[in-house]
């Protein structure tokens, strides 16, 4: 079930995998592995910004520049993931999965946005970041 949904979700933005003879490496191994990694990673992210930092340890790191932050390191370790990924399977490196890396990252980004929206009012500080709406204390 997650790897059809995981071999869907990229294939829908990246086509089928290239070359041709690696697709049920990709389909199989890479698209699960790495939706299931993107998931917890930026979960973990989200809840090391709301609940560590802003409510555990309540630093001043609550504003939007620091949730930028946030966002822009998990999209760059959810690029890195898929070519980790590729590689470790043994599967060749080229065009295709450097897309499929860039797609991973954007996913990232909302993905992260997302759990952001869920996750901000148990936070302290950070509850109004990004933005006041859906919650208000």
């Amino acid at each position: 079930m997650i790897q059809n949904f995981f071999s869907g979700l990229y294939e829908l933005f990246l086509g089928r995998p290239l070359p041709a003879n690696y697709t049920n490496d990709y389909r199989e191994v890479v698209f699960p592995n790495t939706g299931l990694t993107l998931f917890l990673i930026t979960l973990g992210m989200v809840l090391l910004y709301y609940y560590v930092f802003n409510r555990l340890m309540s630093t001043g790191f609550y504003k939007t520049q620091h949730w930028t932050i946030m966002l822009v390191l998990n999209a760059v370790i959810a690029f890195f993931i898929p070519i980790m990924q590729v590689n470790s399977n043994g599967i060749e490196t080229h065009s295709y999965t450097y897309t499929f890396a860039f797609v991973n990252a954007v996913l990232s980004v909302v993905l992260f946005f997302l759990f952001s929206l869920l996750f901000k009012k148990g936070s302290v500080q950070a509850w109004t970041t990004p933005m006041k709406w859906p919650h208000t204390k």
